[in-house]
């Protein structure tokens, strides 16, 4: 079995043009994009309709990073993410199933650093600046954007919260730093669609939602997506 279906579950040309990559599945993720199910790799799960190949890479920088890297030799040409994020800068007045398209990403995603209290100077990564202005004009209303930090611990990220205000950061995840440097280095163009499921310092990531919160995050979710989708189908570049 070639290298690529064994970590994927597909056959390296089976993959499309365009790759949606997600930690893990949001409920009607796979309804959105018609597909019926994924197979299953030894790292990834992944699934391809016509237009589009979904992948389910696993939570945390180095899952979604080498994702990238792995695509590297496949027809793949663009890359969105679809993921949550917490939001920090409450000034925005987003809510829980609000979204935001990121557009810049700190990376501190070694969990090492962070115990030890060394974080290094991050560099900004970005998403590609084509995709990114086409996907943008194709929404109505066009989601929030912001600047992320990608941050390796749910534990200690409430610490540092006085760090992300400095660093001018709107919202924290985990992936996108990883994501849009892998894919420079890959030459692929990658986004991040991003829909809020806490808010750092009022609410927590692993407490109960609401029920009117439970339906936004879900409505969040599936938005993204159907946005994700409908670009791809307009979008003949």
């Amino acid at each position: 079995m070639e290298p690529f279906k064994s970590l994927f579950g597909i056959s390296q040309d089976t993959v499309r043009k365009n790759c949606v990559l997600m930690p893990f599945l949001p409920p009607e993720a796979l309804k959105v994009f018609d597909i019926k199910d994924l197979s299953r790799g030894a790292v990834f799960s992944a699934a391809s309709n016509e237009e589009t190949t979904v992948i389910k890479t696993g939570i945390g920088a180095g899952f979604v990073g080498d994702a990238v890297l792995y695509l590297q030799a496949t027809p793949c040409t663009n890359i969105f993410f679809l993921g949550s994020c917490g939001l920090i800068n409450q000034t925005l007045a987003l809510a829980i199933g609000d979204l935001i398209l990121p557009r810049s990403a700190l990376g501190f995603e070694s969990i090492s650093a962070i115990i030890n209290n060394c974080l290094p100077e991050s560099q900004a990564a970005f998403p590609d600046n084509d995709l990114y202005a086409r996907f943008q004009a194709t929404l109505s209303p066009a989601p929030h954007t912001g600047h992320c930090v990608s941050f390796a611990s749910l534990h200690e990220e409430e610490k540092h919260l006085a760090l992300f205000n400095q660093l001018d950061a709107d919202i924290i995840e985990m992936e996108c730093a990883a994501l849009f440097l892998a894919a420079r280095k890959t030459g692929k163009k990658a986004l991040a669609l991003l829909y809020i499921s806490d808010i750092l310092g009022k609410t927590r990531f692993f407490e109960q939602l609401s029920p009117d919160n439970k339906k936004r995050l879900s409505a969040g979710a599936k938005q993204a997506a159907l946005h994700i989708k409908t670009f791809i189908e307009q979008d003949h570049r």
